[in-house]
């Protein structure tokens, strides 16, 4: 049998690199700061492109939410600081309605 560890202040996120597939689903804790996610972003990106040698310049967040009308809207927020990061989770939290918070990383 096996065991799977439910980590309550998790959320699951999906990394598109350069605008690429989504190339890695992970576990994002809603505590992160800019520069640890940026970090883990990195982590990941070398982890699947061992030769790559790319560093993070930038994330957004794909926000999609539907409004009263059941219309699904899309758009995009650029993660510059902390508060930013907060608000992703707090728009995740209130207007997803399923899959993962979905991120675009830019590597230069």
């Amino acid at each position: 049998m096996e065991i799977f560890v439910l980590h309550l202040n998790t959320k699951l996120a999906a990394v598109y690199y350069n605008g690429g597939k989504p190339s890695h689903l992970f576990r994002i804790c809603t505590h992160v700061t800019l520069s640890r996610l940026k970090d883990q972003l990195d982590q990941i990106n070398h982890q699947l492109k061992h030769i790559d040698t790319q560093r993070m310049d930038g994330v957004e967040h794909r926000c999609t939410s539907t409004d009263l009308a059941r219309s699904v809207r899309s758009s995009r927020m650029k993660l510059i600081k902390d508060n930013n990061v907060r608000t992703m989770f707090s728009i995740f939290g209130q207007y997803s309605t399923i899959g993962p918070i979905k991120l675009d990383a830019s590597l230069v």
